[in-house]
């Protein structure tokens, strides 16, 4: 559950019917977002809500501070667990009483680094993040028409977003995750746009691996705040000496 739900929680996206390259389909993303300059003007975001799984449902907070910080809060049974990356530390806090921070296995801690976007998108800040963005052409989903753009770079495998061509949001991506050593496609559903502090987010969430529907986990956002005053201190281990 934990490791899935901020990249449940990281993807935005774009276009129009008359769209006939990437950098259309990118700039009325960025349109249909708020704008550009808007977007770059968020230096920290905080995500409340919840995340339902079969049988489970956490209070989850999620807080994103640029550059390059996380932080993931659920509440497991009345008990805190956090997951976080700071920019040099990937760390975890079980939900067990007494628990002390551990650090977070490297495969784990490279899918905290990739979450740790306050722009919520690849399509954001494209060439100072070190990715390319290609257009793969037009997809039919049960929601509608869509452009397919290709996101490439970051240390990461191939990821596609797929465009709705009228909202020109992102509705659906799909990426390839390693879970114990296995390559398995994931599928993010995102709905629910909404807007805040004249930002467009989603509001809701539903991703898992793409052969296991029953296995998928829903993310219901309650409330985003932009810009909210975040220390630094809340993405680091307690008690870690602060950075120089």
């Amino acid at each position: 559950m934990k490791q899935a739900v901020l990249a449940a929680v990281l993807v935005l996206g774009a276009c129009g019917t008359g769209a006939e390259t990437v950098d259309q389909v990118v700039a009325d993303y960025l349109r249909a977002r708020g704008g550009a300059e808007r977007l770059r003007g968020v230096q920290t975001l905080r995500m409340t809500g919840r995340v339902v799984l079969p049988g489970i449902e956490a209070p989850l907070v999620l807080e994103l501070k640029r550059p390059g910080k996380v932080r993931t809060e659920f509440t497991v049974e009345g008990r805190q667990s956090v997951r976080a990356w700071d920019g040099q530390v990937a760390w975890v806090l079980p939900p067990v009483p007494g628990a002390s921070p551990q650090p977070v296995p490297p495969d784990q801690a490279e899918e905290l680094k990739a979450q740790a976007d306050v722009d919520l998108s690849p399509l954001v800040n494209t060439e100072a993040k070190g990715l390319t963005v290609d257009l793969a052409g037009r997809e039919s989903l049960p929601g509608g028409d869509t452009w397919k753009l290709v996101v490439l770079g970051g240390g990461r495998p191939a990821r596609s977003l797929f465009v709705d061509v009228t909202s020109h949001l992102v509705v659906r991506t799909e990426e390839v995750r390693t879970v114990e050593g296995r390559e398995v496609p994931f599928v993010t559903e995102v709905t629910d746009y909404r807007t805040v502090d004249g930002l467009v987010y989603p509001y809701r969430l539903r991703s898992g691996p793409r052969d296991d529907p029953e296995a998928w986990q829903t993310v219901e956002i309650e409330r985003i705040d932009v810009n909210p005053p975040l220390d630094d201190a809340g993405f680091s281990p307690p008690n870690a000496a602060p950075s120089p």
